[in-house]
């Protein structure tokens, strides 16, 4: 059954942690407050950000000397410091020229238990909303909730089920992500094969609170396209690591996954063979012998561009390691750069969201100049980790970029990450859900 226009209304009101009783939602309820309800509703605080330069992410310019109007945890008014002030306002930012962009986004993380520091220091590092890719639902969803109710200040969290062949769950990570289940029963961690009811098995995988399924290891072509038909249809996006074994990347695009995820895995594109059990080693693809530049990459290429499909590439999990082979380096920001040249979107993702260091800042950040180094502008690496992920996790009305309407997820720097990536770095000041958040 599709969801009504009030239904979506009230997941996306769910989702960005805006009141349920915001004018549109009442409107579509057909009726106002009473009494009661007006006393029992708290008028939302007003932040005003004065003097700030706000970064359009999808024209590549800069609009100097704006007044940013926050009411509760969305974006009032974007306008200029001549305009009229809200009759009350409860904080005042005094912008001081520093650059306001939109929120940033890790499209890859994985949590585990005791992440709740890791998470609000990811947070005041910029990142305002991550993807839980693999990891324990029932851990990912209470980290949701609790950010959801203000009690964690961390990122907007999204998460996935997992799904792969049940030589697969061998995998320790799985088996400590499964703990009460049998290994490869967990409604968020499902070993499929052709005989599995594929309609009862992402029905599981949804009711766990995941948004995404993402397809992992030993699923052929054919499971796998029906595994992304029925949750499409149940309304899941899909994610896939870029080979599964057997099938391969043109075969997942053929079949209408939405985003790919580690370059490196596309290798496997043009092998001779990709055998179930190659999925345990699969990042040592055949470089060499698929180049870069080989047909059968530049065909799949061209593939995802026409199907529209993402590209998550997470480069610095890959690249960034001390030991990477320079074979596997040249060819991941080889084939990086002609996806974002030929117009596949990019996804930036870490695949680690934070390092052990307490002081650090999120991965997200050595990310972007990797896509930097991999070829992309500026401008299109921070679009990488802004309005492209808001888009491909279903939120493109609503986050990703600094306007009125949208969610009030900013990050105010002190210079301009349009002309320099590392500006992102310079962290002054982080509001999330429009309230502000002490920086690193």
């Amino acid at each position: 059954m599709r969801p009504t226009a009030l239904t979506t209304l009230l997941l996306t009101a769910s989702l960005s942690g805006a009141p349920l009783t915001a004018p549109g939602l009442l409107a579509q309820g057909g009726g106002t407050p009473n009494s009661t309800q007006r006393g029992a509703v708290r008028r939302a605080p007003i932040t005003v950000i004065d003097d700030v330069q706000v970064v359009d992410v999808e024209k590549q310019m800069v609009t100097p000397n704006r007044r940013v109007v926050l009411r509760g945890d969305s974006v009032l008014s974007v306008g200029a410091m001549s305009e009229r002030l809200p009759d009350t306002v409860d904080v005042r930012v005094e912008g001081r020229g520093g650059y306001l962009i939109p929120g940033l986004v890790d499209h890859h993380v994985h949590l585990t238990p005791g992440m709740s520091r890791a998470l609000t220091q990811t947070a005041r590092g910029g990142v305002t909303m991550v993807n839980a890719m693999a990891g324990d639902n029932r851990t990912a969803g209470e980290y949701a909730r609790a950010v959801l109710a203000r009690e964690l200040p961390g990122p907007e969290i999204a998460y996935a089920s997992v799904m792969a062949g049940p030589d697969f769950f061998v995998d320790p990570r799985f088996r400590g992500a499964s703990v009460g289940f049998a290994f490869g029963t967990a409604p968020w961690a499902q070993a499929v094969t052709s005989s599995t009811d594929v309609v009862r098995a992402v029905s599981a995988a949804r009711g766990s609170g995941a948004e995404v399924l993402k397809l992992y290891a030993m699923i052929d072509s054919t499971l796998a396209a029906r595994l992304i038909a029925e949750a499409h249809r149940q309304g899941m996006r899909v994610v896939a690591h870029g080979t599964v074994f057997p099938a391969r990347p043109s075969q997942l695009v053929a079949g209408g996954v939405d985003i790919l995820t580690h370059v490196p895995y596309l290798s496997w594109q043009g092998a001779t063979t990709a055998k179930p059990e190659d999925a345990f080693n699969r990042a040592n693809g055949p470089y060499e012998q698929v180049p870069a530049d080989a047909p059968a990459i530049e065909s799949l290429l061209q593939a995802m561009r026409t199907r529209g499909t993402f590209l998550e590439p997470t480069l610095e999990v890959f690249v960034g390691r001390p030991t990477t082979a320079p074979v596997m380096r040249a060819w991941s920001l080889a084939v990086t750069r002609r996806a974002h040249t030929i117009g596949i979107p990019i996804l930036a993702g870490t695949d680690g969201m934070i390092g052990n260091d307490a002081d650090a800042l999120p991965n997200i950040h050595k990310e972007l100049a990797r896509l930097v180094e991999a070829g992309l502008s500026p401008a299109a690496a921070l679009a990488s980790a802004t309005i492209v992920p808001a888009r491909a996790m279903g939120r493109g009305k609503t986050h990703g970029t600094v306007a009125a309407g949208r969610v009030a997820d900013l990050v105010l720097l002190d210079a301009n990450p349009l002309i320099d990536i590392s500006a992102t770095t310079r962290i002054r000041q982080v509001f999330l859900k429009g309230q502000a958040v002490r920086t690193p």
